[in-house]
């Protein structure tokens, strides 16, 4: 996945509480690099993506937004759950937000039969014998 680019970049797009936002964000990315290269990580379970999920979903929801109500609204709260973060843990609730986004919007995409079978039921994914 791409890396969050930086605040000169997104500057023109966000408004002052995103840029502010933006700022945690790029500082929770940089945590995660290092949490990721010290303790490799499940691909769906990986840090990095979890942070990048947020700055993405922000982004885009100010960006593409075209006058939409509910995208400005989920803008301003992905933006307010970023500032809400205590300072000490500020980055692991970053990345406990990133994850609990990953997650749904990867269960969002799943079929109901998928999500109702046991995953190593199937022959292709049991593990080697």
């Amino acid at each position: 996945m791409t890396a969050l680019p930086p605040l000169s970049e997104v500057q023109r797009v966000l408004d002052e509480n995103g840029q502010s936002a933006w700022g945690t964000l790029l500082e929770a990315e940089k945590t995660a690099l290092a949490l990721s290269a010290n303790a490799p990580v499940p691909k769906h379970n990986d840090l990095v993506v979890a942070v990048r999920v947020i700055g993405f979903f922000i982004l885009d929801f100010k960006q593409n937004n075209h006058g939409i109500s509910f995208a400005e609204r989920a803008y301003r709260k992905l933006v307010q759950q970023v500032h809400s973060a205590r300072e000490q843990d500020r980055h692991k609730k970053v990345i406990e937000l990133g994850s609990l986004l990953q997650n749904h919007l990867i269960r969002a995409c799943m079929s109901r039969v998928l999500l109702s079978r046991n995953p190593f039921s199937s022959p292709l994914l049991s593990p080697l014998q």
